[in-house]
């Protein structure tokens, strides 16, 4: 088992990458674009770098000291598809909020994952309410409250808010039913279907929706971007996942809160976003609440 000290490292290192291909989404996504067709181009480059990985892991008979080998059922395999589908959803609505909104707005409100991951934890795994998490709910639902009033009087909410609040949703889920096939195919494996599963989503939308099996060219410029982000949101899953076994939910989402802080200074400073006394207050209840989810 890895020490804590570099346990914690890979951690920020797959935080960091995370924080970097959201900055390459906002600038390839735009509302003239469907956000699956450059989905579709990012999980091909994530899948062939998560296989070179593999690979190398077994040419090398590379130890990572954690079980990968395959020993799923039938009922395994079904429960971990679902999941992977499942969780297909968050990047759609994702990449969706940043279509249609601001991303220094964007991803410190994605804070609300961490209660969903928690009430995730507390219905599967049995995890014991405190009072401080009770707390953390009243919070998190006045901040939306209070950000939200007019638009809930109108009956009315923004698709920056609605997309952010659905991928939170999914991903807050989802992050937490990642254990459960994880445990049976091993971290790298489980990286590898689930990339599979994005993939196959991607194709079934294209039938659906576009009457075709395959998407539109892209730019160069945009294929680049694209492959960028597979290298990053691969390396930052793969990590991810990884940490998740060796942290408990509440160490993995401290470590994210800290990065809101240049998640803002990023979106002032590229895009010249604008938050507003609203947006400061979710923003503010949010890591209030998140820090309470901790105690």
């Amino acid at each position: 088992m890895l020490d804590f000290q570099t346990s914690l490292i890979i951690k920020i290192i797959s935080a960091i990458f995370f924080f970097i291909s959201g900055i390459v989404w906002k600038k390839v996504l735009t509302l003239d674009v469907k956000n699956y067709h450059f989905i579709f181009y990012r999980v091909v480059s994530s899948l062939l770098f998560l296989l070179l990985i593999k690979f190398y892991f077994l040419y090398f008979e590379v130890d990572l000291t954690i079980n990968d080998e395959f020993s799923p059922s039938i009922y395994d395999w079904i429960v971990c598809i679902l999941i992977c589908l499942f969780s297909f959803w968050g990047l759609y609505f994702y990449t969706k909020a940043l279509q249609n909104g601001r991303l220094s707005f964007i991803v410190p409100v994605s804070g609300i994952t961490s209660f969903f991951s928690f009430i995730t934890s507390i219905l599967i795994f049995n995890e014991i309410i405190s009072w401080s998490k009770y707390l953390s709910f009243l919070i998190i639902v006045i901040g939306l409250l209070i950000h939200q009033k007019n638009n809930i009087m109108k009956i009315k909410f923004s698709k920056e808010f609605l997309f952010t609040l659905l991928s939170n949703f999914v991903w807050g889920i989802s992050f937490v039913l990642y254990l459960i096939p994880i445990k049976k195919f091993g971290v790298l494996n489980f990286s590898i279907i689930l990339e599979i599963c994005v993939f196959a989503s991607c194709l079934l939308l294209f039938v659906y929706n576009d009457k075709k099996i395959l998407p539109p060219k892209i730019s160069n410029r945009d294929l680049l971007y694209c492959l960028l982000m597979g290298f990053l949101i691969a390396g930052g899953s793969f990590l991810s996942n990884f940490t998740l076994i060796l942290f408990p939910v509440s160490l993995n989402i401290l470590i994210g809160l800290i990065f809101e802080v240049l998640i803002l200074a990023t979106g002032f400073y590229f895009f010249k976003e604008k938050l507003f006394k609203e947006d400061w207050i979710l923003i503010s209840f949010i890591t209030i609440s998140s820090v309470l989810l901790l105690i």
